[in-house]
């Protein structure tokens, strides 16, 4: 996908840093394309809300593929990158007669066989679709995340929800750093692991 209207200039984004990692058990391009659909597809569902609408989205791939500001895929070790705007309008708990338009960021982020994840998608909605035995990723393990942040190094891990997340509010570049910086040391634990 190339640059959609709908979704800002990737360096000017600047999430907070809550990710969930999982573990692919089968990598490749699939595994990303099965990911990005269940999200796509999650997101789409207005649930309790009036209504959504999916903004824009883009997905990056090729290992040349270059992030404005920030350099190639391969430059910054990624092996895909999914971002996706929705818009969702929802009464407030305090009022039927009103309605509130927020705006909502999904990131994924792919390195090796890990993948991190910035997404409204509600947990449970996670868990149940990792549950299932066609999924090709899972949980990161809960001693590993504990066993790889067990001071937090200025994260929170919350390792029975396989997720890490800083107060921080990062510019992308820094998020995209923290992030894979974040992946390649559970990575390492994973190794010694197995």
């Amino acid at each position: 996908m190339s640059t959609n209207p709908g979704v800002p200039s990737l360096a000017a984004l600047t999430p907070h840093f809550a990710i969930t990692v999982l573990e692919c058990d089968r990598p490749g391009a699939g595994a990303f394309g099965a990911l990005r659909r269940f999200l796509r597809a999650t997101l789409a569902d207005p649930g309790r809300a009036h209504a959504v609408r999916l903004r824009g989205e883009r997905l990056l791939t090729a290992p040349g593929t270059e992030i404005e500001g920030l350099g190639t895929l391969a430059d910054l070790g990624i092996g895909s990158l999914y971002v996706l705007v929705r818009e969702r309008w929802q009464s407030p708990r305090w009022s039927r007669h009103v309605t509130d338009l927020t705006h909502e960021l999904t990131v994924a982020l792919s390195r090796h066989h890990l993948v991190a994840l910035h997404s409204t998608v509600s947990s449970a909605l996670l868990r149940r679709w990792v549950r299932d035995p066609e999924t090709p990723y899972r949980f990161v393990p809960e001693p590993v995340l504990a066993e790889t942040f067990p001071d937090g190094g200025g994260l929170v891990a919350s390792p029975a929800w396989s997720r890490l997340t800083s107060p921080a509010r990062l510019d992308f570049p820094t998020f995209v750093a923290e992030t894979t910086d974040a992946l390649d040391h559970l990575a390492k634990t994973l190794e010694r692991a197995a």
